[in-house]
């Protein structure tokens, strides 16, 4: 899940802005950690209400709920789905692959308020039939078989404070932290997401095949669903989850689809899972086969470092295909 990705690059991207905390703004804090601090069995008698109106209360309570309070804690959460190819109006949405990851998140508390996420995502792309990891996809559009390049971000990192300070046209404005819960008796669901369209890193006329255009247009939604009791217990730390997570986007790069008109729209689930050792089989072993180091998040010496994302890991790790004749 991207939503670290996207809310890192909010600061520095005006057109986020305009949509930003208008329904809630994207991070895909996940995480999974040797050693993560067991939760509490359940929730205490003590129950202290949280003023969802206030942006600090409201970003501790978010916090709380994707992430741990306690800096030493790192959080895991497990996302699975299908990812659909959307292209003209008179054509349903086509399944094209599965996709299921993980991620691993912790957050440190600053003494202004704000919180630090040290973030490290993986995803690894599925046969939508058999349910298996693939390495090779047959385009259906162009019915060329590629190579499958699978989501590896080691370095995903943000910033969240009570009143984000953004360059919106020039000018500086504050923007209070406010994505929307609903409460429903003693279920609360939070809302999170972000709405973005920026220039592309990857542009057309240097990868061909790879870009989708010159300009990305990327909405990520995040939907999570916890008890109000869990929350409201001061004596835990953080708080269990299920939820799900819809992103739509451009074609990814290595599908080699270049400009054609369309783009993706990824139907998932996810949840906390709390240790590697509960998720997957499949999933944890083939990220112990080939990417050990995604099993914890990144020290505080990646703070200030520029992030990953899948597009700027494309460009690092492969070069650009000729244009077809």
């Amino acid at each position: 899940m991207w939503q670290s990705s996207l809310l890192a690059a909010m600061a520095d991207r005006r057109q986020a802005l305009k949509t930003f905390f208008g329904a809630g703004a994207a991070v895909a804090l996940a995480g999974c950690a040797p050693a993560e601090k067991p939760a509490a069995p359940g929730p205490s008698a003590k129950r202290v209400p949280v003023n969802f109106k206030d942006p600090a209360e409201n970003l501790r309570a978010f916090i709380k709920l994707t992430g741990d309070l306690d800096p030493t804690v790192e959080t895991t959460g497990w996302f699975g789905g299908t990812v659909f190819a959307v292209t003209t109006p008179d054509k349903p949405l086509m399944p094209l692959y599965g996709v299921e990851g993980f991620g691993v998140l912790r957050v440190e508390a600053q003494s202004d308020g704000s919180y630090r996420m040290f973030n490290r995502e993986i995803a690894f792309y599925k046969d939508p039939r058999t349910q298996q990891f693939i390495d090779e996809w047959t385009n259906p559009f162009t019915g060329e078989t590629v190579e499958v390049k699978p989501i590896h971000n080691l370095v995903v990192n943000a910033e969240i404070a009570p009143v984000m300070k953004m360059d919106f046209d020039g000018t500086m404005v504050e923007v209070p932290f406010s994505p929307p819960w609903e409460l429903q008796g003693d279920k609360a669901f939070s809302l999170f997401e972000v709405h973005t369209a920026f220039p592309s890193p990857m542009q057309p006329d240097k990868w061909p095949r790879e870009s989708a255009g010159t300009t990305l247009r990327i909405s990520e939604m995040f939907h999570r669903f916890t008890t109000l009791a869990e929350l409201e217990d001061p004596d835990r730390t953080a708080c269990d989850y299920v939820g799900t997570w819809t992103r739509i986007g451009p074609w990814m790069p290595w599908m080699l689809q270049g400009q054609a008109p369309g783009h993706l729209f990824y139907r998932t689930m996810m949840n906390r899972t709390g240790t590697p050792e509960r998720l997957p089989k499949a999933l944890r072993e083939r990220t112990e086969k080939g990417y050990p180091e995604y099993f914890q998040a990144p020290g505080p010496e990646t703070w200030g470092s520029p992030n990953d994302s899948s597009y700027s890991v494309y460009m690092r790790e492969n070069q650009p295909k000729p244009a077809k004749p």
